[in-house]
């Protein structure tokens, strides 16, 4: 057999030998509004570490920039990812990298106007990351279908600082509410589909992969400072979304964090074929992503794991029942027990948040 080829010294095994190891870097398979995200998030701390201050920076996102451009007044700003150019109080139109960008001369006076202006200019319905400078340090926060939908926005965490149990969990449950509570919100923007057939309980093929791909670019989004895996390589497998942190070690050397482990697990009672899972299925399961979540966390000496159930059965059985055999062995090992129901159409979504009150 002939030798395999060698590129730059390092033949096609080594390279992926590393690369399950390490996973893929975690701008890989971002979607453009992930990495926007991103880029902004490092050029914001790359400014305020220099000292910028004022009021806001608004950035938009256009894959049309030299049609969206033309809709304002505006100045070229060619060099601004290389942050040498202070971004206050500015509108910014950029693509997703970053590398053609042009500053909008929009007139405005506070938050309501300056909002207003990039509504009045056509500009109101792509992704923008607004930057409030006002508090000293910059506070983030993601639209992504952008300033006409208000409703539609999350935080993004500019510092490079751990990830708190509550933020954690008010990240997901935040996810939860925007792309998985119901059949409607889960095919929005022509997602990747969970349901196969939601009125009868039928799961795509693995709905816990799609679920993992959708968080996994949520998630790069909004912790836009830290570094996110997918399936990193341990002696017990292979973790779903690793969340590490870069940092200095008492010795003043660089040094990686891995913050967080989390542990996907979607809970079906009828299989893609439309066959029920036995009952005793769905509690062995449970079991099975605490125990490998502990695993996980030891082998990777993270900070923190939790256990994130996606329950797609026909009841909400609440949390005490489905976690109740498996309480006592998370208390001990301190890895949180989440869980989020997805129903199986809106109405039911509607009647469970109880917005009209029996008589």
């Amino acid at each position: 057999m002939a030798n395999s080829p060698m590129l730059g010294g390092v033949s096609p095994n080594e390279i992926e030998n590393v690369a399950e190891t390490i996973g893929a870097p975690t701008v890989a398979g971002a979607s453009l509004t992930a990495r926007f995200s991103r880029r902004v998030s490092a050029l914001v701390a790359a400014r305020a570490g220099k000292g910028d201050n004022g009021r806001f920076s608004i950035f938009l996102q256009s894959e049309a920039l030299f049609d969206d451009v033309q809709r304002c007044t505006h100045s070229e700003a060619p060099l601004l990812k290389n942050g040498a150019d202070p971004v206050v109080d500015k509108v910014w139109l950029s693509t997703a990298s970053l590398s053609t960008s042009f500053e909008l001369l929009l007139q405005w006076s506070d938050a309501a106007s300056l909002f207003q202006a990039i509504r009045d200019a056509g500009l109101g319905t792509i992704p923008a990351v607004v930057v409030d400078w006002r508090s000293g340090a910059p506070v983030g926060s993601l639209y992504k279908s952008g300033l006409s939908n208000l409703e539609d926005s999350e935080p993004i965490f500019f510092e490079n600082v751990p990830i708190s149990p509550d933020q954690m969990k008010k990240v997901l449950d935040n996810f939860y509410e925007r792309s998985l509570r119901t059949p409607l919100l889960v095919v929005e923007g022509h997602a990747k589909r969970v349901w196969k057939d939601a009125a009868k309980g039928v799961p795509e093929h693995r709905p816990e992969e799609v679920i993992q791909g959708r968080l996994l670019d949520a998630l790069k989004a909004i912790f836009a400072r830290h570094e996110l895996r997918a399936e990193p390589v341990t002696e017990d497998g292979r973790a779903d979304i690793v969340i590490s942190m870069k940092t200095v070690s008492a010795t003043g050397l660089p040094a990686v964090v891995n913050e967080w482990v989390l542990e996907l697990k979607a809970l079906a009672d009828r299989t893609h074929t439309d066959n029920p899972v036995p009952a005793g299925k769905i509690p062995e399961a449970i079991r099975g992503g605490l125990e490998q979540a502990i695993a996980y966390k030891t082998q990777l000496n993270a900070v923190h794991a939790a256990l994130c159930c996606y329950d797609m059965r026909a009841t909400d059985v609440g949390d005490e029942m489905c976690f109740g055999h498996v309480n006592d062995d998370a208390g001990i090992y301190q890895v949180p027990l989440w869980r989020w129901y997805l129903f199986r159409s809106t109405e039911k979504s509607r009647e469970v948040k109880g917005y009209l009150s029996s008589v």
